[in-house]
């Protein structure tokens, strides 16, 4: 169910199968300790080998201000849509992005996609490019995050109702989706990925965090 370099748990045991041998096999952790396993056991045991899965799930809240316009969430949420299906190491047929709950501090947005790499250091390096674009498209719609805070609020009631919201126009949910998608054109039309997908990310001895297509 294994080969050597795959990513298991099995009983407890969790690391890269560093070797298998005839009679046991050896797992070295993430503490970069080793663990030896009895053949044996392997047989009857359950393992999740994480090393053969071809999507790796990313799930979090962007938490953005309450005052943020109706219109301009709309505009904020298809753009991450669309940067989830332009960027090449992302799964296009499956995600999930929505003003999700109403939080006490903040309004939150569920982003809920998948990366198709073949490692943690590809996977890393491609949510942070998703992250830094979700930057900058919220610097670009003029999307305020928001954080713990508290507000105190005096109004001197006069007796008269609050003038209700404008409706808004029938376009509107399209507009915003247009607004939202031609900002993420914008700022990622010249992105070097959009023409060749990077290849996956490889140590090197010369740096350690960059190499040809990781940086651009």
């Amino acid at each position: 169910p294994f080969e050597v370099g795959d990513w298991i748990l099995v009983d407890g045991a969790e690391g890269t199968v560093e070797e298998i041998g005839f009679r046991s096999t050896r797992i070295r952790t993430f503490y970069n300790s080793v663990i030896t396993v009895p053949n044996a056991t392997l047989v009857r045991a359950k393992v999740d080998n994480f090393g053969r899965r071809r999507y790796r799930r990313f799930k979090t809240h962007i938490s953005i201000a309450y005052d943020t316009n109706p219109d301009t969430i709309e505009a904020f949420c298809e753009g991450i849509r669309e940067l989830i299906r332009v960027h090449p190491y992302t799964r296009k047929d499956y995600y999930h992005v929505w003003l999700h709950q109403m939080g006490a501090h903040s309004l939150d947005v569920l982003l809920y996609m998948f990366l198709e790499t073949p490692d943690w250091q590809t996977e890393l390096r491609e949510r942070q490019r998703i992250l830094l674009d979700i930057l900058r498209l919220a610097n670009k719609l003029q999307v305020e995050f928001a954080f713990p805070t508290q507000t105190l609020h005096l109004r001197q009631d006069d007796g008269q109702l609050p003038n209700p919201s404008p409706t808004p126009p029938d376009s509107a949910e399209r507009d915003a989706i247009h607004v939202g998608r031609n900002a993420v054109n914008e700022f990622t039309a010249n992105a070097p990925w959009r023409k060749q997908t990077p290849p996956p990310f490889k140590f090197s001895s010369e740096t350690d965090h960059t190499q040809p297509g990781a940086s651009e």
